[in-house]
Order: structure tokens, then sequence, then C-alpha cells
């Protein structure tokens, strides 16, 4: 059963899906009647403990139960089954039972008939109905049960349905009663009945119509009472008008007045109603008239038919906006057309305007924004065509859709649905030639740009392949495709679909054209070609025809294509085809270039792909073991040289994308030689292979560690390692080292052989694995002494032995053991038992620190006395002397590094031994852990979770304790699994308070490891397939908080369930479990905001809600360019209120409340108490999750449960005493209203406005409620954004009628004037088209900017209000008059040339303008990008005015500016002013719009000065820098040389990888500009320029920053900069790898120098090269440093750069070109002792 079978029966169940659930889990109850009887299988099915019981029980008492003559098995049965819910397993299997097929498979003497079984369904249907009529006090909810039982006889059960029609004369009275029942309860307003109480009787009216219908239409023969028919009719008449119904329960109210019509007898007379025009509210009776309408009626009713379809479509064009009205229209009439095809012979005339009318509709709204009406439209479109092609009336409606096409009556995506709806049903051929335009305008111009274009395309590519002869589909489908490859502006990825499915048609013909097509890239060639199989047997040939093509893909810049070209040569239809040396080289090359790549995605996929070539050589070398071929020895060869290249590829200085990849590979490589038995393979490799895999162990990335390790087990004979070296590393402070040293110890331990043995004497040692057991003895050696010493003194300890590196290496070596043969060894029994007895002593000692209130700062008493000046060297570094080491101060840090890792590694040995050693209580003969041992490890971990405080350590904690749990939770033993229930039961004790605490509970700390000790206990429960614990927690917990008890106990046990509640909602495991308690969750956060006395409980209440709101709606996703959510962030009401309906009361009550109370207000002069303080955070809380709800489309059809509900209360809470408060409530109230509703809003407000500014005209005194006008100014103002200009003259009003309110407010208050101004602003930008605003209106808008300015900022300056809203007025005043003059005369004399000081936010604002208006200029004249826009950051503000702006208007604007002597002057001014009460952003503005203007008064000698002084503020100012230098470099065209050296070494800063990404991308277009600027005339014979120069480019290239490297490769491959370094004949642009460039750069610059013989020269230019890719070691012992090494490893600055790879690459173009005849140079080369294979190969 699907999910939408469930929810369709949960509705009609009247329940919701989770409790519909239940109720199918429950266990079905014994019927009244057998309560008390005696017989066996009554008591027998009573007995049931489950669901499953109950279903056995019912068919061995069906089978197996002997006749009895009183039928008492067939009636027991009949009446379970009818007492039963809907899809109840039990209903199901009676449902079986009561069938032929049950009866047929009877055997023996105990058969029961068909009809006993009838005669039983019989008389448990009266029995029922009896019931109804006796008890009139039958309540709505068992009233609905009877109808939905009784329906459901109806449903595929034929039994059932030959029963109820037995009987169905005593049902059709109740009916009437019950819906007369229902639909008096919902009228009575006495009742105030819930929202979801109503929307429940609403669905009960609902059911009892179906139900009715359900009767009238299966017996629809029958002769009804025409009294009961009457009753009936009356309710379904009100149910189908009442507006505030469900469109649902309307439409159905609707049909069974037409099924009562024809039964009556009255059915012409109805039509004839339904055909005259009537109100809306009857829109459903008259729909319902056209799903009665049989085949056979149209002779008679066929114009009546006609003339109702014309009045509903008359209501759909008039309420074309009302989202539900058109789903219920849309769906109705697709049920109505598809009964159009069976109309008699001789009304074709009619059928043919019915369907004209029909498919006017579907026209109409096939690009409507709501999905199920576009597609509802779709499928009506498509039956009215099929109708019409049936009857051959198809060309006049098929013109109909030509016509709108030619005539672009219709938005191109409507029209170009339309085409293909048609296209699918009557062909493509007629299309063609009736739409000229298709290949004459549609396609050439959006294909690959409008998604319905290219759907379009392709329906008809596919119908046209069908009927036109290949050359003519080839010529015009298949070139209309090869065009648009070659536009830019199409998106590839739709034109690569499109030839895809194009080359699928005709796989062998257009693989040639692609293949010839030297214009179509290779990534759309690949992956047309990659999608049809039957290519692939061209395979080998392919590969050798795009050959170039595909190295050149290999080496690209787009990640696409590079995996397309690896797919293409690793990718074959049979695995077992050979690798060949062609596709191996392409592998090496993917592999050289493309390895470091730091993008996670691609790196999977790369590996993927690799993996399936290894495949491959895995198939073919077991083949050739088999039957040995030259083939075969080749794939041997390719292997071997494959896994040289992974080796190499582990160099030092390797990043860690190209380790993990070369490692995996390698792994990958050595498990097929061992498994193929190649070993001779592995022989081969080189011999710094085992030293780079040693070097790996110390990679900062534990996964690289652990493969590194793995490898060395494997490669390696005889190990190296130092065990004195090991234990250094071990013994370190740095938690890196520790890890290095533990696997460089499991590798010692797990090679054959070793160099150095243990310094350890054992006088006997186990058989199993006898050197891992040395080493662990040695380091528990170790860690005693470092107990001892603890135990003495913790903070000497804490520096000496830290314990925790031992640990590690001991949890470590243990992992690789079989802890089932440990427990069969007494000296591993012995050691265990050693090592747990140490780590509890551990944890003892280091537990203070941990529990500490303040941990972090906490330092115990020190024995020695230490030195009291200052720290001189880092503690931290391993290198430190024992000498001085004693000399330094411990430190809290230092203390708490100790104590919480040596929680952690505590927690984890002791979770992973419970977890995987043998338990004495399941096996007493050979155990590792004892009863005792395991009840101390218990404690333990309950004791570090209650009362650690240090994050790091009960987290840790968290880790071994679920180990432990899920243990218990699947022991066999009884004690055992008792113990997670025992636990559960004294957590819950404790945080209740039930009982005195054994431990003391943090009551800060978001309740510390509370909250992670019973999460662990939930969740291990779950692999048991049970969450009982889950739910009697949640239970417990929600009651605490639901209680309210008074008392600081109490308050600390809700803060305690809060948190705990907190946790469980955010667990990841428990996902969809705890969505049933979310609602209540959600009510116990906000009253707990709302009645929580003591802050922390306040806290920890916002903190659970902040989690139920990431549950809910999701994780955070960044918000859209408007500021408002992400959509996945977002919900529909009615889906968020159909899982939490309970909630809709609580918001409902909760809203209302607070409306009233907003009209009672707080009264003159009294003060907020804190209650209502408390009751405002509740209420933000409640707006702030009703801000994430939005209307459906559906809203109304299926539920009264609907998001209008709340906004007469929050229109009420717009008037609050508090601004968020009245923020959120107008925001939710524009969320939730429809547009037609906001235009009312809007003339309601504006109305009380205009109201208020005639008061305020006569009486100016007038007392005002600020709060109430102010929120009715914010309601105006998310209301504009939301209708813009949809009424111009309301907008018009809205503007006028502010215009006039301005002066009063200003004089009265200014918050309320900036807020008035906002809104008229927000119309304002709304108006771009030409005017729109114009004449008395502008003239009533100049009289608000002809107020006071200077009062203006005055007094916004007083309130502490930006003074920004005025100018942005100011601004679009100005521009709605259409004068250019007048809006540079503004910016000059408001801005510019005032006789006041302006406020510092105008400061801001003018010189953000100036720059945004003049970075526009500059983009056109190409000296600035799209990039340095987006780094300055722009308010939205002055991005909307500049949107706004006419082209015509912007373009003369920005000259203006740029040419103004007075706004040059003001510039300048700013500038050289004093800058102490400026902002930074100010700052960097600033320095950038001096060079954007006309006459800037820059030379460029000063800002070269400028580039190398460090003066203040320099960081802010260098984007300034920049642009003033790239503009005084292309205006001078050329450089001197003096001039070269600092703009180098200033590029040279910027690419410092401390710098901004935007600044580094700067680096790179100087570079560009100094290119350009003839710098190679000075370069070769200026060693410091060249060396300079090749070491900027070699910076960019190899940049952190993809799309900084990016560039730089486009720039060094570009025809451009190889012709201005003097590279000839280089005409075609490229897009190649960075990496792929560097020796090709490297060539082309030392090829310029073949003739230089000046050793001193290239000496000096090796240096400058490769100066910043020296080791830092090496660096470090030439500047005679030494740095500190931190205590953990911090990641590289750039994470890409390969420092040893260039070196290499550096030292083989200079050994080529200069080893013959600079012997200096090769000396200084080979001093480094660089591996040059590394780029050799």
């Amino acid at each position: 059963m699907n999910d939408l079978n469930l929810r369709v029966a949960a509705l009609k169940l009247c329940a919701h899906p989770k409790r519909f659930a239940e109720l199918r889990d429950a266990l079905v109850p014994l019927p009244q009647r057998w309560s008390s009887a005696p017989n066996g299988f009554v008591q027998q099915f009573a007995a049931a403990t489950s669901s499953a019981e109950q279903v056995l029980v019912a068919k061995d008492v069906f089978y197996k139960e002997p006749e009895d003559p009183h039928r008492a098995v067939e009636q027991f049965l009949a009446d379970v089954l009818l007492a039963s819910p809907l899809k109840h397993a039990v209903r199901n299997q009676l449902t079986k039972l009561f069938s032929d097929q049950a009866l047929a498979k009877q055997g023996g003497v105990n058969r029961r008939s068909k009809e006993t079984l009838l005669e039983a369904l019989r008389q448990s249907l009266r029995e029922m109905a009896s019931r109804v009529q006796e008890e009139s006090a039958l309540g709505h909810d068992q009233l609905n049960d009877v109808f939905v039982s009784a329906n459901a006889c109806l449903q595929n059960f034929p039994y059932g349905r030959e029963a109820l029609g037995d009987v169905v004369h005593q049902y059709m009275p109740l009916l009437p009663l019950a819906l007369e029942r229902y639909w008096t309860d919902i009228s009575d307003s006495r009742l105030e009945l819930s929202p979801t109480r109503r929307n429940e009787l609403y669905l009960y009216v609902q059911n009892a119509l179906r139900f009715q219908v359900s009767l009238l239409s299966e017996w629809s023969g029958q002769q009804w009472e025409k009294h009961l028919l009457q009753a009936t009719d009356v309710v379904a008449q009100r149910v189908a008008r009442h507006v505030d119904t469900p469109w649902d329960v309307r439409s159905i109210a609707g049909l069974l007045i037409g099924h009562l019509a024809r039964a009556s007898g009255g059915f012409g007379e109805y039509l004839e109603t339904c055909s005259r025009p009537q109100a809306e509210r009857d829109l459903p009776v008259q729909t319902a008239a056209l799903l009665v309408l049989q085949p056979k009626d149209y002779p008679e009713h066929g114009q009546q038919a006609l003339a109702i379809l014309k009045l509903i479509l008359d209501v759909a064009k008039t309420e074309g906006n009302v989202s539900n009205l058109l789903v219920y229209l849309s769906k109705h009439l697709f049920i109505y057309s598809k009964s159009l095809g069976d109309l008699p012979a001789g009304e074709e005339a009619v059928q043919q305007l019915i369907l004209a009318q029909l498919q006017c509709f579907a026209l109409q709204h096939l690009s409507n924004a709501t999905d199920a009406v576009r597609h509802m439209s779709s499928s009506l479109f498509r039956q009215v065509l099929q109708h019409a092609q049936a009857r051959g009336q198809e060309k006049e409606l098929c013109q109909v859709v030509y016509s709108q096409f030619e005539g672009r009556e219709v938005p191109l995506n409507s029209s170009c649905l339309a085409l293909e709806q048609l296209v699918g049903v009557l062909g493509v051929d007629q299309a063609l030639r009736q739409c000229p335009s298709l290949f004459g305008e549609i396609f050439p111009r959006f294909l690959g740009q409008e998604d319905s274009v290219d759907s379009l395309f392709k329906a008809m590519m596919i119908s046209a392949h069908k009927t036109q002869p290949f050359e003519e589909w080839q010529n015009l489908w298949f070139g209309q495709l090869l065009k648009a490859t070659g536009d830019q502006d199409k998106r590839r990825s739709a034109i690569e679909q499109l030839l895809t499915q194009a080359v699928q048609l005709e796989p062998q013909a257009l693989a040639q054209l692609l293949l010839r097509n030297e214009g179509l890239p290779l990534s759309s060639k690949l992956a047309a070609i990659l999608s049809v199989r039957q290519l692939s047997q061209r395979r080998q040939e392919l590969l050798l025809d795009l050959k170039l093509e595909l190295e050149e893909a290999l080496l690209g810049l787009d990640d696409h294509s590079r995996l397309l070209a690896l797919r293409f040569v690793v990718e074959t239809p049979r695995p077992s085809d050979p690798l060949t040396q062609a596709e191996a080289q392409a592998m090496g090359l993917y592999l050289r270039h493309n390895a470091n790549n730091p993008s996670a995605h691609l790196r999977q996929l790369g590996y993927g792909l690799l993996q399936k070539a290894l495949r491959r050589i895995h198939l073919g070398l077991a083949e050739h073991l088999k039957r040995p071929t030259a083939g075969g020895e080749e794939l041997s060869q390719l292997l071997g040289n494959l896994m040289v290249l992974l080796s190499l590829n582990l160099f030092p200085t390797a990043n860690y994308g190209r380790r993990w990849l070369s490692l995996n590979l390698l792994r990958d490589c050595v498990e097929l030689c061992r498994r193929l038995k190649l070993q001779k393979l592995e022989q081969q490799l080189p011999s710094k292979a085992l030293t780079y895999l040693e070097l790996c162990l110390a990679d900062s990335y534990e996964q690289n560690k652990l493969l590194a390790a793995q490898l060395l087990m494997k490669l390696q004979t005889r190990s190296g390692l130092k065990p004195d070296r090991i234990m250094e590393l071990l013994l370190s402070l740095r938690p890196p080292d520790s890890a290095t040293g533990a696997y460089q110890l499991q590798v010692y331990c797990q090679v054959q052989e070793v160099e150095t043995e243990l310094p350890v004497q054992e006088k006997q040692v186990p058989l199993y694995e006898p050197r891992i057991y040395l080493a662990l003895k040695w380091c528990l050696g170790f860690l005693k002494e470092g107990l001892n010493l603890a135990q003495q003194d913790l903070a000497e300890a804490a520096k000496r032995n830290p314990l925790y590196g031992l640990l590690f290496a001991s949890r470590h070596l243990l992992q690789q053991l079989k802890l089932k043969e440990l427990a069969k060894d007494s000296y591993w029994r012995g050691y265990i038992q050693d090592l747990v007895n140490l780590c509890l002593k551990i944890s003892q000692v280091v537990l203070p620190v941990v529990s500490n209130a303040s941990p972090e700062g906490h330092l115990p008493q020190t024995q020695d006395q230490e030195l009291a000046q200052p720290l001189l060297s880092n503690v931290f570094s391993r290198r430190l002397p024992s000498q001085a080491l004693e000399q330094v101060r411990t430190t809290p840090q230092m203390v708490l590094l100790c104590a919480w890792r040596g929680i952690k590694e505590v927690s984890l040995i002791l979770g992973e031994l419970v977890q995987r050693a043998p338990l004495e209580e399941e096996q007493p003969e050979d155990f590792l852990l004892s009863k005792t041992h395991l009840e101390e490890i218990g404690e333990l971990f309950l004791l570090l979770l209650a009362e650690t405080k240090h994050r790091g350590a009960f987290e840790q904690a968290y880790v071994g304790f679920s180990l432990l749990c899920r243990r218990f939770w699947h022991s066999d033993a009884v004690h055992l699994n008792h113990l997670p229930e025992q636990w559960v039961n004294e957590a819950m004790a404790m945080v209740e308070e039930e009982a005195q605490p054994t431990r003391r509970l943090c009551s800060t700390r978001r309740s510390a490891g509370m909250p992670f000790m019973l999460q662990a206990l939930i969740c291990t429960e779950l692999k048991l397939g049970t969450h009982a614990t889950l739910h009697r927690c949640m239970h417990r917990l929600l009651e605490v908080c639901e209680r309210r008890s008074p008392g600081a106990a109490a308050i600390t046990a809700r803060s305690h369930a809060l948190n705990i509640m907190r946790a469980l909602f955010r667990c990841s495991e428990l996902a969809e479990l705890v969505t049933e308690f979310v609602a209540r969750g959600i009510q116990c956060a906000l009253e707990s905001l709302l009645r929580a006395e003591e802050w922390s409980e306040r806290n920890c209440a916002t903190l659970l809600l902040a989690a139920l709101v990431v549950r809910v709606f999701g994780v955070e996703r960044a918000r859209l360019e408007t500021g408002e959510l992400h959509v996945r962030n977002r919900m529909t009401g009615r889906i968020f209120f159909t899982r939490y309906p309970q909630l809709f009361d609580y918001f409902h009550e909760g809203l209302r409340r607070e409306a009233e109370e907003m009209e009672v207000g707080t009264g003159a002069g009294r003060s907020i108490s804190s209650g209502k303080r408390r009751q405002t955070v509740q209420l933000e809380a409640m707006l702030l999750m009703l801000s994430r709800l939005y209307p459906s489309s559906l809203e109304g059809t299926e539920s009264t449960l609907n998001l209008s509900k709340f906004v007469p209360f929050l229109l009420r809470i717009c008037s609050s005493h508090d601004l968020m408060t009245r923020e959120r409530a107008a925001l939710v109230v524009a969320n939730f209203v429809s547009q037609e509703r906001a235009l009312a809003e809007i003339r309601r407000i504006i109305v009380e406005l205009k109201v208020l500014q005639l008061k305020l005209s006569l009486q100016a005194s007038l007392s005002l409620d600020a709060n109430h006008c102010h929120g009715q100014l914010l309601l105006l103002l998310h209301l504009q954004r939301l209708t813009r200009w949809a009424n111009p003259s309301l907008a018009r009003l809205q503007l006028h009628t502010l215009s006039l309110l301005a002066e009063h407010l200003l004089h009265r208050d200014i918050c309320l004037f900036s807020a008035l101004l906002e809104v008229m602003v927000a119309i304002m930008a709304d108006a771009v088209e030409p005017n729109q605003v114009e004449g008395e209106l502008l003239e009533q808008m100049a009289t608000v900017y002809g107020l006071d300015h200077e009062e203006i900022y005055r007094r916004c300056q007083e309130q502490g209000i930006t003074t920004r809203f005025y100018q942005i007025f100011c601004l679009h005043l100005h521009r709605l008059q259409g004068n250019v003059q007048g809006m540079m005369q503004h910016l000059v004399e408001d801005l510019a040339k005032t006789s006041y000081k302006l406020p510092a936010a105008l400061d801001e604002l003018k010189v953000e303008l100036w720059l945004y208006l003049l970075l526009q200029r500059s983009r056109e004249h190409n000296l600035i990008s799209d990039l340095d826009i987006e780094h300055f950051q722009f308010a939205g503000d002055i991005c909307r005015y500049n949107e706004t702006l006419l082209d015509d208007q912007r373009r003369e604007l920005c000259q203006l500016l740029y040419e103004s002597k007075d706004i040059h002057s003001c510039i300048l001014e700013m500038v050289t002013a004093p800058k102490r009460s400026w902002n930074l952003a100010l700052i960097s503005r600033l320095a950038a719009l001096q060079p954007l203007l006309c006459e800037p008064g820059l030379q460029l000698e000063e800002i070269i000065v400028r580039c190398s002084s460090q003066t203040p503020h320099f960081s802010q100012q260098q984007p300034g820098l920049v642009l003033s230098l790239k503009r005084l470099i292309r205006e001078r065209g050329s450089l001197e040389q003096e001039h070269c050296l600092p703009l180098l070494d200033y590029a040279l800063s910027l690419i410092d990888p401390l710098q901004p990404v935007y600044l580094r991308y700067q680096a790179v277009e100087l570079c560009d500009l100094l290119t350009a600027s003839h710098l190679e005339e000075h370069l070769l014979s200026n060693v410091e320029l060249l060396g300079r120069f090749m070491r900027l480019i070699l910076l960019v290239l190899l940049d952190e920053a993809e799309w900084v490297r990016h560039r730089a490769a486009q720039l060094v491959a570009s025809s451009k900069f190889q012709q201005e370094l003097g590279q000839e004949g280089v005409k075609h642009e490229r897009n190649v790898l960075p990496s792929a460039l560097i020796p090709e750069f490297l060539n082309l610059i030392l090829g310029k120098l073949q003739n230089q013989e000046d050793g001193t020269f290239l000496l000096r230019l090796f240096h400058l090269i490769a100066e910043p890719f020296f080791p830092k070691d090496s660096a470090n012992e030439m500047e005679g440093d030494s740095t500190d090494v931190e205590v953990f490893d911090k990641q590289e600055i750039n994470l890409y750069c390969e420092s040893l790879l260039v070196l290499c690459e550096v030292a083989k173009a200079l050994r080529q070109r200069f080893g013959g005849t600079c012997q200096e140079l090769l000396s200084a080369v080979d001093a480094l002792g660089l591996p040059l294979d590394l780029v050799s190969c």
C-alpha cells in the first residue's frame, strides 16, 4: 500500500495519517455483544496481544472451528470485520475470508457456505443500523464509523456489496438524520467549535454524502422514499452552497444533488435550473450537473449541458486568480471530458461546441503557476484533441492553436505546451506547415534557453522521425541542433541532452556527422556517443579518431568534459575488454593532472571510473593466467606502470586529494595482485615508494594514515621504524603526533621483520600476536608511570606524560586483534584486566578537570616550582628538550587537553572492549571482561555523562556508552539485557527529581552529557526493531514540561527535559520516529517561553524551538537575494497542519488571545510587565514559525484548516507595542493573503490613513496611536511588495495619500515618517514603465522633497534612525520626473554641496551610490568586471535604484557624474579628510571611487609608492589601488623599466595566500596588463624582473581558489599572452588545466634565454622562481629561525599547491635548457635532491 492510499483512507476515517497508522497497528476491540461470550474462539481472539496474532486467530477460527447450528463463528467474524478500522490487517484478512476463493480452499467437514457468510454480514449490518436508530445519543465519531465501515463494503468486497444491497433500505433513513446533526453543529455559533473539530465535522459530512452517492449509484434502479430524498436534498443544497465548506465536500454535495434529482424523477427540471445564470456559490451544483450526465441524455439535454459549461467557464474567467477554484474546475472538467467520447450519433454539433469551450479553458491555463491546474489542463487538452480526432473535428481546434502560436497571442511557454500536446496526438507534419516561425524564429532563438521550447523540439523531433525521410529529418532537426551548439548563449547541457536523444534515434549515421563536425565541443560528442550502446563496437576506432581531442579534454578546465573523456576511455559494454596502451596513457594523463583536484565530488566520480579500468585489467589478467597471450603480458606491464605512477604520486608535498586517490587506487592494485598472485609487480615498485608511504603515516588526514598503514603492511617485509622515535611521538603533547605514532606502531607490529626490537623484557609471551602483546605491555608500562605522576601532580603529568597518546595507540592496536582469540590466553586476559583497571583509575584522576564548572580555565595545584617568566618556547613542540620542558610553566590548556582526551580514549577503549570482547555472563569459560568490570564500566559511563562539563569529553563518552548499550540490548544474558532499561528509569528519575539524585547533573551547558546518555540508550534500542523506550521517555519528558509544577526543582527538571528533547529531535537516527511528538514539543517550548520564571528555562525552550524548526523545515539554506527564506525551508500550511493538526488550534487560540489583548492595550502611562514581555517573546516565536508557511493552491479544497483563519488576528497584532512583533506580523499577513485580499486590505488602510490625515489637518494636537499607525504602514509595505502595480490606480492613490500625510507625521513622530517613506519608495521603485507617475501626483510628492532636509536629519539623529531612507526617496522622485539634469542637480546640491554637515549615513550613501554608478560606466568600458561590483557588496536599495533607471538615463547620468567638477572636488576632499569617524567600508569605497573619475589626479609613480608603503587602512585601500593601477597602465600603454619591478612586487603581495580571493584575482588581472604593456622588452635583460614575473605566473596558476587559477590558465594559454612573450604562430584560444601549463610556460620563457651563459644570472633566476616553493624546514634553516609547532596541525594556507612538484618542474626545465652549459646551476639543483622522476614519467 502506498502513502497516497494511506492518506486517502485516513481522510475517509477523518483521522490524521499518523493516528490512522496507529489504528492499523492497534488491536481490534472485541465487539460489545461478544464481550461476555463463553465461546473459546472469542476468548482466544480477546487474548491476542498483537494485530498479527488476531489475524492468525481469525484464520484458525474460519478454517478450523467446527460448524455451529447457531452460526456463531460466521456472525462473530462478520461483527469483527465491520468493527475493524479500514485497511487494518484483521479487516483485510477477513475480507479475503469472506470470498469465493476462501470458500474454495476449505477442506474436511467444517465447510462454510456463501449463504451463511452473507447472512452473517446482513445481520451485522442490520445491527449497526439498529444501533444508530436506537441510540439517539450516539456521538458524531461513532456515527461516522458506522457509515465508513458500511461504505467499505462497496470497495473490492463482493460479499459485502451483496449483503449491503439487501439491507440498504435500513441505511437510507439514517443518512439525512446524520447529515442534519452534523450540519446543525457546524452552523451553531454557540458551540464555539475549535477549527480542527469543525474540520472533522466537515469530513464526517463528506463521508455521509459519499456513502449516499455510492448507494444511489450502485442501486440506481431502486425505488426510494421521496421524503428521504427530499430531506437529504435540503441538507445537500445547504452544504453545496456554503462558501466556507471545503471544495471537496461541496463537490460531493453537488454530485449527490444530481443523483437525487435523477432518482426523484426531476432530472430535467434540475438541468434547466442549472443552465440558468446563478450566483458563484452555486458552482458545485452546476459542475456536478455535467458529471451526472450520461451519453444517452445528450439528445434531450445537450444544449443545456453546453449552457451549463459556458456558465462555469464564465466563473473561471472572472475568478481566474483563485487557485483552489481553478484546481476544482480543472479536475472536474477533465473528468467530464472523458464522458464525451461515447455520445450517440447525431450529437456532433453539440460535441464540437463543448470541445471548443473545453479547449479554450485548457489553453488558457496550460501555463498556470499551480502544478495541479497546469497538469489537469494539459490532460484536458489532450483528451479534447483525441475526441475531436475520433469525430474528424480536429481542424478548427488545431487552427486555434496554430493562430495563437504564430500570432504570439499567449506566452511562449503556453503556446509551446499546447503545440506539444497537439503534436503528440496529431503528428508533426501539419504543425510544420502551419507554424513556419518554428524554424524561422523560435528554435533558432530559444532552443537551449527555454525549457518549454526544448520540450517541444524533442517531442516534434521524435514524432517527425517516424514519418519523415531520414535525409529530410537529419537536415531539419539534427542540423538545427548542430547550429545551436555553436551559440555560446545556449545552455550546453540542454543541447547535449537533445543531441543524445537524436543520436539514439539514428546512432550509426549521426555518430559520423558528430565526429566530422570540428566546431562541435567534445563533451557534446562524447555525451551522445556514450548514450548509444550500438556504437560500443566501434569504440577503439573512435578512440583513435578522437585521441587528440580526448587528451585536450582530459587536460581541460571543464570538469564535465574531463569526466566524460575519462568515462569514454575506461567504460566498455563488456567489462572483460582488455585495457589498451592508448587507454592506459590517457588514464596516466588524467591521474597526473587531475588527482590533486580539491573537489571531493569530482574525486569520487573519477575514482569510480578508474575502478572500472582496474576491473578490466583484473578480468584481462585472470584470462591471461588461464591462457597466456601477448595482450596479457601487455596488461601486466600496464598494471605495473600504473602502480609506479601511483606510488610516485605520494611524494612528500602531495595534497590530500592526490594522496587519497593514489592510496585508494594503489590499495586496489595491490589487492588485485594478491588475488591473482602477481607479487612480482609489487617488487617492481621504486624503492622510494615505501619511503613515501611511511611519510604518509604523518599525513594530517587519518584516512590517508590508515590507507598508508594497510599498504605498508602488505608491501614492506622489514621495517626500519625506531621504537624510541615512536614512543617520543606517543608521549608528545600534540594529538597529531599521537596518531602518527600509533600508526607507525601498528606497522611496526604487523610487518614480518623489524630492524630494532622493542625495549621491553618479557619472560613469556603469548602465541597469538606476540609482537603486538609486547608493544601493548610496553605502552602499559609508560601508562602506569604517567598515572603515578598524575596521581601526585596532574599538571606536571600533563606536561611530561599526557597519557592520551599511549591510550590511543593501545586502542588502535586492540582494534587489529580478534578479541575472542585473546580470551583463550591467560597472558592476554591479564593484560586486558590491567588495562581496564588502569583506564578506570585514569578516569578518576582526570574527572575533576572535565567535571569542573569551568574546565577551560581549571589548573590543579602543582608541586614543582615553575618559572615566573613568560613562555620562551612553544611547549607543544616535540622538539623541545626534556630539560627545557621542566622549566616551562603548565597552562590550563595543557591540563584540559590531557584530561578530555584521556577521557575520550578511556571511553572508546572501554566501549569497544564491551562491544567486541567475550563477557563473563555470556561465556563463563573464556571471557575478557568480568561481571564486576562490566558494572564498573557502566557506572563510569553514567558518571561521565551525568557530571562531565566539557563537551569533547562527554561527546566521546557518548560514543563509548553507545557501544556498551548496543551490546547490552542484544545480549542473551538477562541481567545485561535489563541494564539499559534500568538506566533509562534511573535517568528519567534524575530528570524528574522524583528521588534524591545520586549524581550532580549539570544545569548549565545544555544539561551537558545528560541528553547524550538518554540518546545513546534510545538509539541503540532501535537496532532491535522497537522504539518503546523512545515513546516512554518522550511521554515522560513532555509530561514534565506540561505539568508546570512550581519551585526551583521543577524549573531545573523542565530545563533538563527541554534539553534532552532538543537532543532527541536533532538526532538523525530517530528521524521520522520523533515526528509524532513534534507538535507537543512545539507547544511545550512556546509555553515555557510564556510561563517560565527563570532565564535558564526560557533559554532551553528557545534552543528546543530552534531544533524543532530545523526538524520541521529542514537545515537552513542560503537565503534568496531578496532576503526571503529558501523554498526548501518553507512549507505550505496544508502540509504543515496535516502533519501537526493540533498546532492549528494552539496557534489559533494563541493569536486570538494576543489579538484581544492588543485591543485592550496597556493603557496610557502603564509600564509593560515582565509577563507581558514573555508573552511578546512567545508571540514572536509563534510568528517566526508561521512566517515559514505559505498558502497552498489546494487550500480550502479538502480541509478548513486554512492560513486565512489567522489573518484577522494578525491584522490586530500589527498594532503591537513591540516593534519586532509588528514587523513579523505584517510579513506573515503578506504571506498568508491572496492578491485580492491584499488589495482589499490596502484600500482599507488607505481609507484609514486618509481619515487620519484629515483629522490631523483639522486638529494638530490630536492624540495619535503611534504603534497602530506604524503597524498599518508596515502592513502596507509588505502588501505592496506582494501586489506591486497590479492595480495602478490604487498605487497612485497610495502615493497621493501618503504624500499628504508625510508632513503631519514628520512633526509628530520621525519613526512614522520613515515608515511612510519606505512605503512610498517601495511603490516608486516598482514604477519602471514610462508615465506611470506623472502630473499632479509628482507635484504632490515633490512637497515631501520640499520639507526641511536639515530638520529631518536632526530628528533622525535624535531618535537614532538612519537618514538613508529620505535620500533614497529623493533619488526615485527625481528619476520619475524623468529629467537627468534634475537628477544630477540633486546629486550635487543635496549630497556634494550642502550648506550643512551631512550625517555619516549620507556620506556612506553618496559614496556608495557614486561608486556603483561609475562602476557601471567603467564596466561598459571594460575597466572592471562583475566581480568588482560583487566585491563591494552594495546595498539592495542602491542596486534596485540602478535597475529602475532607463538605459539612456543611466548612461547620461553616469557620464555627467563622471565629468562633474563638484563631485570630483567633494570626493577629493573626503579622501584627504581625517578618517577617524568613518567606517572601513567607506574608506575602501572612497579609494576605489577616485580612479573612476574623469580627472582622478593620480600619478603612476604616486600609486606605486602607495602600493609599497604600509599606511593606515592599507588593506582597505587595496581594491582602489588596483583599480588605479589598471586605469593608469591602460592609459600609458607601455611601462618604463623602473616601474616594472615595484609593480611585480605589489602583484606578488596580492597573490599571497592570506589575501582575499578578490585581490588574488586582481593579481592575475595586473599580470595581464603588465604583459600587454610590453613587459617582455625588459624581462630578458633583468633577472630580477624575469624571476619575479615567472614566480608570479606560477603562483597564480597554483592558487587555491579555482576561479583564480582558471583565470590565470586562460591568460597563460591565450594567444595574446603567448604572442606578447614572443611566441609566434599561436592563433587559437585554449582552456588547459593550470598544472599542465606550467612546463609549457617554463619552456616558453627559458627558451628565450637559450643563449644565456651567465651562471650567476641563471642561479639567481632559479632562486627567485623557486623560493616560495622551498620546503619550510629548509627555509627556516636558511633564515636561522625555529618556528614553533602548534598543538594541532594547521591546514596549509594553499591546499592546492604541491611545492615539490613545482620545484621538480622548474628543475627539469632548467636542466633541459642549461644542463650542458651551466654547471653551477646544475650543482644547485642537484643539491636539493629533487625526485625528478615525478615529472619525467
